[in-house]
C-alpha cells in the first residue's frame, strides 16, 4: 500500500511556496515603487487562492481523492501561517535595508485622494501616527496578520468547496 501524504507535509510545502511567491510579489512592487491599491489586492487574492487550491488538490490526489473539511482547513491554515511568517520576515528585512521605501509609502498615503484634507492643527499628530503605521515592525506584523485572515476566510471557503469525504456505506 502507498504511503499517504500527511496534511502537515502539504501545509509546510505550500506554506513555503505561498511565502516565496507572495514575498517575490511584495518585494517586486516595493523595489519598483509601484502601488496598485485595487488591482494589487486582486493579484494578491489570486496568489492566495491559487496556492490554497493547489494545496488541497495535491492532498486529495495523494489520499485517494478524499479530504474532509477539517483536513483542508488545517492544511490551508498551516500554509497561511508559514507563508505569512516568511513574507513578513522578508518584508521586514527589506524595509530595514531600503528605508527610502517607507518614505515612499508615507508620501503616497499623504497624497492619497481617499483621505480627508489635513488641517494645519492636526498635522503634527498625523505625522506621529504616520510614522507608527509605516514603521517596519508594524508593516511586518500586519503582513503576518493579513496572511492569517486570508487563511481563515479563504480556507473556510476553499475547504467547503473542495471537500470530498468518504462514503459511509
Amino acid at each position: 500500500m502507498e504511503e499517504q501524504v500527511t496534511g502537515r507535509q502539504i501545509g509546510v510545502k505550500f506554506g513555503v511556496i505561498f511565502g516565496l511567491i507572495s514575498t517575490l510579489y511584495t518585494l517586486a512592487m516595493a523595489m519598483a515603487r509601484i502601488q496598485l491599491p485595487f488591482v494589487g489586492m486582486f493579484i494578491q487574492w489570486a496568489i492566495v487562492i491559487g496556492v490554497f487550491v493547489f494545496a488541497c488538490k495535491e492532498y486529495k490526489a495523494n489520499n485517494g481523492n478524499i479530504m474532509s473539511f477539517g483536513k483542508g482547513f488545517g492544511i490551508i491554515m498551516m500554509a497561511s501561517l508559514i507563508g505569512g511568517l516568511i513574507r513578513s520576515v522578508a518584508s521586514y528585512v527589506y524595509f530595514i535595508v531600503d528605508p527610502a521605501y517607507l518614505d515612499f509609502v508615507k508620501e503616497a498615503q499623504q497624497n492619497s485622494p481617499f483621505g480627508p484634507p489635513p488641517d494645519q492643527s492636526s498635522t503634527q499628530g498625523m505625522e506621529g501616527m504616520m510614522a507608527f503605521f509605516t514603521s517596519p515592525e508594524f508593516m511586518a506584523i500586519m503582513s503576518f496578520i493579513m496572511a492569517i485572515f486570508a487563511g481563515l476566510i479563504f480556507g473556510l471557503i476553499i475547504s467547503a468547496v473542495m471537500k470530498n469525504e468518504e462514503d459511509e456505506f
